[in-house]
């Protein structure tokens, strides 16, 4: 009989046994000596092997000996297996999952967040008296041997879901494929103590997480994924019975590349399920109907950039061992929908782009006061190979012209400078200590004579700028970058004073930060990419509260840049009254 309860999911069954969810209590030595003679007995039959079987003694001696070679149970649920990692965006909607390349995808879940039909499918497919048998089914093993016969191929198979975990999880690698007794022996006795040690929800749980399904699915929630595009605890009868199938053959039932052998095995596993009472018979007719929807197979990587510098962080804090086979969710700082925007931005400039003979960009944004990375743009395109799209702009070293000379007049005001103070605009040269002389220019090639730095800087001149990181130093503003985030000096000698028109290369994004900290009155926030991680067992690995950051500089220096890069009036000789930069804020 079949009833479902009030949410419309299935309910407890009772099937010719009984109800199937019945747990079995532990059982004693000698009937799993019987159970082992049994099976030792139906081996040697299958095999044709014509032997006596011994007496008692000699069963007991020979379970003896299998017992002393197999590994411990407990290792069902102690074994450090791959499992995938899942990466969100602030939001909560998922950029990518990733997995170790050797390996696969897996995403473990607990059984109530798997669909009560591909339970009942796996269960008729695999073990339709798994509730009540004790981890062996001898009638199973004989039926299989029958249908395989008469079918010309793997129709079912001979071992239980049990027996399956067992032989999956416990055995050796060589031992998991070798085609033999012995190995059928031990899988079997492992099954029993399985059953004798395990709830059988536990047991058909880690089951349902283990098993694979093809095209580098392991578990429910990763097939699912994979073939339908949806999570485990949302398929249809249909789109279950297409998964529940699976596990016998994978490759000659996937349906990517052999959709009739799926919907073949598809009708198997629903006449199993109708037989067995899971479904009734017009429930499982309507679902044979259903067309094959499958999600396509390639899925573009969201944010694909922020994936890549996610996954790097989290193999430098954990190493490969625990990211891969942790479960991990990530959840982090990017705002999906604010980088797709920029991303457009990105890809609307490539005509103004090419008019200045570039062919790349990159953006991001940032939250001073939190220090999260709210948005990243790595380049113009990552598909795009012309431009080297796959490549970082945003943390590879770059020429940061003339962005750095606030850093260097912000320094000058800690000396007892400020912004009217007045530096000579007028042809001057440096001769560095191999001898080169040095004359730079401003970028129209005017002086200018007596200056302001208000508008020196405003008006971006050069020769103001190098006057200003010499009276500084050097070694001053390479020691305050470093403090800012800058990184990219640190093993860099020969950085002089053209430092200050971008003659020295750093990072986009370390850049960014540093003007993140000025618009933060010169406390800075480390960016921050990771919010909170969780492992597959709910454990919070972290969980990112803003810390109160370090005042770099003294706020009142900060301020005063800030004011001058706000300032209009200040850029009017180089940039005019209407430039891009002339912004409301």
């Amino acid at each position: 009989m079949v009833h479902r309860n009030g949410n419309g999911r299935y309910g407890r069954r009772v099937g010719p046994n009984g109800p199937r969810r019945r747990q079995h209590g532990r059982g004693s030595p000698l009937r799993g000596l019987l159970i082992f003679g049994s099976i030792l007995g139906l081996g040697l039959m299958v095999v044709s092997l014509i032997v006596t079987l011994a007496t008692l003694q000699a069963t007991t001696a020979a379970y003896a000996a299998f017992s002393a070679d197999l590994p411990p149970v407990n290792g069902v649920e102690d074994r450090n297996t791959f499992k995938t990692v899942s990466i969100y965006d602030r939001n909560g909607i998922l950029l990518w999952e990733f997995w170790e390349p050797s390996a696969g995808m897996r995403t473990p879940v607990p059984l109530n967040e798997i669909s009560q039909n591909l339970i009942d499918a796996t269960l008729a497919a695999e073990d339709a008296y798994f509730y009540t048998n004790p981890g062996v089914e001898l009638k199973g093993i004989l039926r299989a041997l029958v249908q395989n016969s008469s079918g010309g191929g793997v129709v079912s198979g001979a071992s239980t879901i049990t027996q399956q975990l067992a032989r999956n999880v416990l055995l050796s690698p060589d031992e998991k494929y070798e085609r033999s007794i012995s190995r059928k022996l031990k899988e079997a006795l492992l099954a029993y103590r399985l059953t004798q040690n395990f709830p059988k929800d536990r047991i058909l749980e880690l089951y349902l997480n283990e098993i694979y399904y093809g095209n580098m699915s392991y578990g429910v929630e990763a097939a699912a994924q994979s073939y339908f595009g949806k999570h485990a605890r949302d398929l249809t009868l249909a789109e279950a019975a297409v998964i529940a199938g699976l596990p016998q053959a994978p490759s000659a039932y996937d349906p990517y590349h052999n959709a009739q052998a799926a919907l073949d095995r598809r009708a198997y596993v629903l006449d199993q399920m109708a037989r067995h009472g899971f479904i009734s018979e017009r429930e499982a007719e309507l679902a044979k109907r259903e067309p094959l929807k499958l999600s396509a197979q390639k899925v573009e990587m969201k944010a694909p950039h922020w994936v890549n510098f996610i996954r790097d962080q989290l193999e430098q804090r954990y190493g490969p061992d625990v990211v891969y086979r942790s479960g991990l969710k990530v959840f982090t700082t990017l705002d999906l929908g604010l980088t797709e925007q920029l991303q457009q931005v990105a890809l609307n400039n490539r005509d103004y782009l090419a008019t200045k003979d570039g062919s790349n960009t990159a953006i991001t944004a940032l939250n001073p006061k939190t220090g999260e990375i709210l948005a990243m743009v790595g380049s113009m395109d990552y598909w795009d190979r012309d431009i080297d799209g796959q490549v970082n702009v945003l943390l590879s070293e770059r020429q940061p012209g003339s962005t750095l000379k606030p850093l260097v007049y912000m320094l000058s005001f800690l000396k007892g400078w400020n912004p009217a103070t007045t530096i000579m605009d007028t042809l001057s040269c440096w001769t560095n200590v191999a001898g080169y002389r040095w004359c730079p220019v401003n970028y129209d090639l005017t002086f200018r004579g007596p200056v302001t730095v208000r508008a020196a800087l405003g008006n971006s001149m050069n020769i103001p700028a190098v006057k200003t990181l010499e009276y500084v130093g050097v070694d001053t503003v390479k020691d305050y970058a470093r403090r800012f985030g800058i990184t990219t000096w640190d093993d860099k000698k020969n950085v002089g004073l053209s430092l200050t028109l971008g003659g020295a290369e750093v990072k986009p994004l370390e850049l960014a930060g540093f003007y993140a900290s000025l618009a933060n009155n010169g406390l800075r926030i480390p960016l921050v990419g990771i919010t909170r991680i969780v492992d597959a067992k709910g454990n919070v690995l972290e969980d990112y509260k803003v810390p109160p950051g370090t005042q770099i500089v003294d706020p009142r220096a900060a301020y005063m840049i800030t004011h001058i890069l706000t300032d209009n009036q200040a850029r009017l000789i180089t940039f005019g009254p209407n430039s891009l930069i002339n912004m409301p804020r």
